[in-house]
């Protein structure tokens, strides 16, 4: 069987020369930019942008990689498109600290569609069979992920898949935090939009990662690496094995495997370039304890539960519609089901064990799945009040 090739380079720093060099090598094993490339294709760049910092935090990925990986494009033919959307306020807002409006000047690069959003369906996804992504992942021939590697204190680590979780637009992602609040859901709905999305090629900015309490609390650690694969999963599995990870408790890395998207045991990998033991860190820090997903707030959990409550809009069966072909609970992912037509009126979904994917309403063939929003949005607004804050709070932090 052939393996899928993980390409290993050693770079200690950030030199703009040395990392057009060292991205170029990392992707001569699988074909060069050319093979991932054709001349005239609109091809997205997505970096990690989780706010507005400074590149010295390891926060985010470094300009001088999404520099080095522009320039191979344009030299392929390709026409570059850039963004993100950032966890905390908007791409624009971001470019200063982060190091890339400089870039995006220099280059001419033209910013990618992140404000609006394009509807997609795929039937093979878990949770998301409907989604909403950035009109940019629409517009776009290829993308290209360009992940930071970091720890993450909800997922353990953050790499080459979950990096797509940044074509959700605004506080949507949030939104997703509150009604799937368990992780393995989480990771299943990050595999569901990388299946969407379809990124030809990972660049990984290893040079200098974060451990301790990522995404954006810990500390950088210099590992000294670029890794690149047309795989991602398994990318993200040898990136594990560099940080001395297990890879059995990243639940990106084992919702990928549930799913059979992609490479997910060092079995099924080529490792080209450097060996993994010649660049593995013995004593990277880890994620001690992982938080629950619904943390997004600084906000005890008891709050936390009831902005859950007030959020996410709850899935109601209308028995004057339905016509009990048991698709909501068939296909409903919980087990047992959440949903069942044939429980007593009332008591047709189990609210505390309803992970509020929606997956119900989207099969139901009778449309007999109303979503009921809390009165508490219905009233206030939260939704659009969230997504304006989110667009705009990046103007106002402390860039550093």
């Amino acid at each position: 069987m052939k393996k899928n090739i993980v390409s290993i380079v050693k770079i200690q720093n950030y030199n703009p020369d040395k990392v057009k060099s060292a991205i170029a090598k990392s992707i001569e094993p699988l074909g060069g930019m050319n093979a991932f490339v054709n001349k005239g294709q609109k091809v997205l760049l997505k970096p990690n942008i989780l706010l507005g910092l400074s590149p010295d935090k390891a926060a985010t990925t470094h300009p001088a990689v999404i520099a080095a990986v522009a320039e191979l494009v344009n030299e392929a033919g390709g026409i570059v498109f850039l963004g993100d959307s950032p966890g905390v306020g908007s791409f624009e807002s971001a470019m200063k600290p982060t190091g890339i409006g400089k870039v995006v000047e220099k280059y001419g690069i033209e910013l990618a569609d992140f404000s609006n959003v394009h509807p997609f369906e795929c039937e093979d996804n878990v949770i998301a069979k409907h989604i909403n992504l950035a009109k940019a992942v629409d517009d776009a021939d290829v993308i290209i992920t360009l992940p930071k590697l970091k720890t993450h204190v909800q997922m353990s680590m953050t790499c080459a898949v979950k990096n797509q979780y940044g074509l959700v637009v605004g506080m949507q992602k949030g939104e997703y935090h509150f009604r799937l609040e368990n992780r393995d859901a989480l990771a299943d709905l990050m595999v569901d939009i990388n299946r969407i999305a379809k990124p030809k090629l990972a660049i990984c900015d290893a040079i200098d990662a974060m451990e301790g309490e990522g995404p954006s609390g810990g500390t950088p650690r210099n590992i000294g690496v670029i890794l690149a694969s047309a795989d991602l999963p398994a990318l993200d599995v040898v990136a594990c094995e560099i940080i001395g990870l297990n890879p059995n408790n990243v639940p990106v890395i084992q919702a990928c495997k549930r799913q059979k998207y992609g490479a997910t045991s060092l079995d099924e990998i080529e490792v080209a370039g450097e060996a993994i033991e010649s660049v593995k860190i013995t004593d990277f820090k880890q994620i001690n304890n992982l938080q629950n997903v619904r943390r997004i707030l600084p906000m005890p959990q008891f709050m936390l539960k009831i902005v859950r409550q007030q959020w996410a809009s709850r899935p109601r069966i209308n028995k004057n519609k339905c016509v009990k072909c048991y698709k909501c609970r068939d296909g409903c992912p919980v087990s047992p089901p959440a949903i069942d037509p044939d429980r007593p009126v009332g008591k047709e979904v189990d609210d505390k064990t309803c992970i509020r994917c929606y997956c119900c309403h989207e099969f139901c063939i009778a449309k007999a799945i109303d979503l009921k929003k809390p009165w508490f949005d219905r009233v206030f607004k939260i939704t659009k009040l969230m997504n304006f804050l989110n667009k705009h709070i990046g103007k106002f932090l402390p860039h550093i």
